[in-house]
This record gives structure tokens, C-alpha cells and sequence, in this order.
């Protein structure tokens, strides 16, 4: 996709000119907030931002759930797109979602709708009548080569694994349910029909990426032939249905992962990799070929793939660095200092550096780090905060780039390296530190919100094909 001339003009009746402007509604729905932006598709410009706090989680007797009601985050969309309706009746066109992936809405009769998040992790919860966990069960009910034309494997966070744990857990929950990504669930409260687009589906575990179809083996291996599944679309301008309000009939999109949207807003060009450094972070490669390997494969825009290995350091790592250090001023002079404090220090000592400490940063246990992480290399002189902080800068660097060969195994060379998310963009010690360890040209995505830009790009792509429809008569204006 790429930003283009757009024409806003229909003859009517060889007489006259009507011109239509083309708004869009594209909401994010993040972990901690339902981020939105109304975006004019004609100017190209984001018209007004707002933020909500998304609905925090329930209480849950099951050890590792992750819950939050559907029903209030339905709600909570519902209300920011009734309020800029009332506000620019007849103007908005279309709604655009980006929503956080790995979990689903398993919806059933008689019991309440929950969202089970990403961060649940019942799944490695100890199977009833059994020494192994359910996660460990499916890694032999289900062996890698099952997965390859997923483009996924079985982990914690998947929601293929953590709805097997509550289906087992529990065998009072019927197993002819209907299973809905976030954004289905909201898409079919807005118009009635269950879609999703393969970017928010794929990350289930459930579909065949490669072919384009429902892993059927996989899914009559754990007993789940009875559910009703969303419908999967790949096109990424597909209007799903229409939600009416007042005045306005707005087109609702399928619901696009959340981190292909920051990716298409980060401006990558071919050949170039993607690092992003947010609250997680990720290293990914967009493709045009599905080659297997020691990576995950994700559906893209345009008909591209994602090539992506996520659990690398990222904000949240160094936040236990940051931690530290606020603990110990509490516990030395009970005063408390903010996160922003501790930054400001940290960045005002970037100067500071000594090649013998060595900061494993890693401390938060995955697949590929399964130790915990260090401070090594301590001699008398060395261990201050600026050091420490470069060290952390240097670990994180090494350790994108360790990945990021994982990759050009299967893509080749990098031309460029795209340095995107809230970390990134904040410390430009840490970038630095990538482009001089990985010897490539190395700059910020074009925009700090990459989601907001993703969502920009999306409105007027999709503006294009609608007005190709309204100059084609499918659509009256």
C-alpha cells in the first residue's frame, strides 16, 4: 500500500460534479488503552485523537487466567463511535480496527462473554489426571510439523492452547461454541456477522496460512469439529457489514492485527527490517514468498507475509533496571521518584560507558531465554548508571541482530533497518547502539504512534476502492 493522488469526483448524469470527502473511525485496542483516531482520507491527515482506558481484567479462580468482560469493551467502542457520530453526522464512511492478537471470545449459551487475553497462561496449568501441563500434552497431541503451514507454534500466550485448558478444565462448557477473535466480537455486535481477517485469526492457531483454509487435522485432534468458527477473509478492503447510528451507515472493515498495522506504519520498504521496541518488541522482514523457519509466519497486507520472532528485550526489561533503582531511593529516603525521574537521569549520563560490564538483560523467562538474565564483569569502577544503562542498550542491540540472522537465512540481505516502537523513539542511545553493531543505515519509523500511521495508510487505501466502487454504481453517494 502506499499513499496515492486521490480523485473524489461523479459525473451525475453528464451535468454535474458531486464531491464526496471520505472520513475514517480507526480505533486501536491496545492492552492497556482503546487508542482512536478520526482521520480525514482525502487531506491524509488525522483529524482528532482520543484514549480510553481499556476494561481491566475480572477475578478468575483459574490459576493464569486472563479475563476481561466482552460485553464492557464492546461497550466502550460502541460509545467512542456513537460520540463522533453525533459530532460529524453523514461524513464518517468507514471503521478500521487494529486489535491485540493471540485471544478470543469462546461464546456460549448461559454464560457471560469474556475476552480471554494474550496474557493468559492457563495453559500451563497441570492437566487434570496428568503430570504434564495442557501446553506440554498439545506438544505431543499436536508435533511441530503439524504447525509449519500455520506460520505458528504452540506457546503460552496462543489462544488454540489456552481454549483446549478451559474446554478440558471445565466440561460443563459446551463444545459447539462459537469462537470469535476480539475484533469479530465487536464486528458482530456492530453488524451481526462473525469476521475476521486473517492477520487477527492466524495467531490462534487454527489456520492453514500457507493454503489459505482452516487446519481441519488439527482442529478434530482436540475436539473442536463443532465450533463455529469466523469467516476469514484475506482482503484487506473487504467492507464486512454496516453499522447504523442516527444519520450515518458506516462501513466496518475486518478487524487487522495490531502489529501489521504498525508495521505498514512504520513506511518499510522492500528489503528493509523492522525492529520494534515498545512495552515487547519483535524483529520482523515482510515477504512476498512463505518459507518455513525458526520464525513465525504472519499473514500481511497485500497478500505479503510477516516474518517475525517476538520475546525479545524490550521496555519491559529495562523497566526492571528502572525499578531497581526507584526501590532503592524509596528504601534509603522513603521518597518516591517517578519512572520519568529515573529516565531523565539516565539519559543525561548516556556518555557513561565500559566495554568489560556486561548487562544480560533478559529476565523474563521464554523460549529463547530461559536463564534469567545478569550484571557481569563488575570491577571497582565500573558499575555506575550510565554503564549500566549502556550495557542494557548493548545486550538488547546484540541480541536483535543475533535474531534478525535468523531471518536472512530465508530473505537475503538487509538493505535498512526500521527502528519503531515508544522505546525506540525515546532512546537514541539504544539505536545507536543497532546501527553500529548490525553496520546498516538504521531510522525511526515516519511517525512515533506507528498504529495511528498504520490506520492513516489503511483509511486511504480503503477510501480508494470505495470511491471505485461509487464511480462503478455499487454504491449510491
Amino acid at each position: 500500500m502506499s499513499f496515492g493522488p486521490l480523485s473524489r469526483q461523479r459525473k451525475n448524469d453528464g451535468k454535474q460534479t458531486v464531491q464526496r470527502r471520505m472520513k475514517y473511525l480507526g480505533i486501536d485496542l491496545g492492552s492497556s488503552f482503546i487508542k482512536t483516531v478520526f482521520m480525514d482520507a482525502d487531506a491524509k491527515s488525522i483529524v482528532d485523537r482520543r484514549s480510553d482506558e481499556m476494561p481491566g481484567k475480572t477475578e478468575c479462580a483459574v490459576r493464569g487466567a486472563y479475563e476481561i468482560d466482552a460485553a464492557q469493551i464492546v461497550r466502550k467502542v460502541t460509545d467512542v463511535i456513537e460520540e463522533y457520530a453525533a459530532g460529524y453526522p453523514e461524513e464518517i464512511e468507514g471503521l478500521l480496527l487494529s486489535v491485540q492478537m493471540h485471544g478470543f471470545v469462546y461464546s456460549v449459551p448461559h454464560r457471560r462473554d469474556m475476552y480471554v487475553s494474550w496474557q493468559d497462561m492457563r495453559c500451563l496449568n497441570q492437566r487434570k489426571g496428568d503430570r504434564r501441563t495442557y501446553l506440554e500434552y498439545l506438544e505431543e497431541l499436536i508435533p511441530k510439523c503439524d504447525m509449519t503451514e500455520n506460520g505458528v507454534y504452540l506457546k503460552p500466550a496462543m489462544g488454540m492452547c489456552n481454549l483446549y485448558a478451559m474446554l478440558e478444565d471445565d466440561p460443563s462448557i459446551p463444545r459447539n461454541g462459537t469462537l470469535y477473535t476480539l475484533g469479530s466480537y465487536i464486528i458482530y455486535s456492530l453488524t451481526g456477522k462473525n469476521v475476521t481477517h486473517a492477520e487477527s485469526f492466524a495467531p490462534l492457531g487454527f489456520l492453514d496460512v500457507h493454503h489459505r483454509c482452516l487446519h481441519e487435522k488439527i482442529i478434530q485432534k482436540m475436539d473442536f469439529g463443532r465450533i463455529a468458527f469466523p469467516e476469514i477473509v484475506w482482503k484487506d478492503c473487504e467492507v464486512c457489514g454496516i453499522y447504523r447510528t442516527g444519520n450515518c451507515k458506516i462501513k466496518v472493515f475486518p478487524d487487522y492485527g495490531d502489529m501489521q498495522v504498525a508495521v505498514l506504519g512504520s513506511d518499510v520498504h522492500e528489503g528493509d527490517m523492522v525492529i520494534n521496541t515498545a512495552t515487547a518488541s519483535q524483529v520482523a522482514y515482510v515477504s512476498s514468498e512463505f518459507v518455513p523457519g525458526g520464525y513465525e509466519i504472519r499473514p500481511y497486507f497485500g497478500d505479503r507475509f510477516l516474518y517475525t520472532i517476538s520475546n525479545m528485550p524490550a521496555g519491559r526489561n529495562l523497566a526492571v533496571l528502572v525499578d531497581f533503582m526507584k526501590e532503592i531511593v524509596f528504601e534509603m529516603t522513603e521518597i518516591k521518584i517517578s519512572t520519568a525521574e529515573v529516565w531523565e537521569k539516565v539519559h543525561s549520563l548516556a556518555g557513561q560507558q565500559d566495554e568489560n560490564l556486561q548487562v544480560d538483560v533478559n529476565f523474563y523467562k521464554n523460549p529463547y531465554f530461559v536463564k534469567g538474565g545478569s550484571i557481569q564483569h563488575i570491577f571497582q569502577d565500573n558499575l555506575h548508571i550510565g554503564t549500566r544503562f549502556s550495557a542494557a542498550y548493548q545486550n538488547m542491540a546484540e541480541t536483535y541482530w543475533k535474531y534478525a540472522a535468523i531471518l536472512t537465512e530465508s530473505v537475503g540481505e538487509i538493505n535498512g533497518i526500521v527502528c519503531s516502537g515508544g522505546v525506540n523513539w525515546r532512546t537514541p542511545e539504544l539505536v545507536r547502539k543497532i546501527q553500529k553493531i548490525s553496520g546498516k543505515q538504521c531510522r525511526l519509523s515516519t511517525m512515533k504512534d506507528e498504529a495511528a500511521a498504520g490506520l492513516l495508510c489503511l483509511a486511504v487505501e480503503c477510501s480508494k476502492k470505495q470511491m471505485k466502487r461509487i464511480v462503478k454504481g455499487a454504491y449510491e453517494i
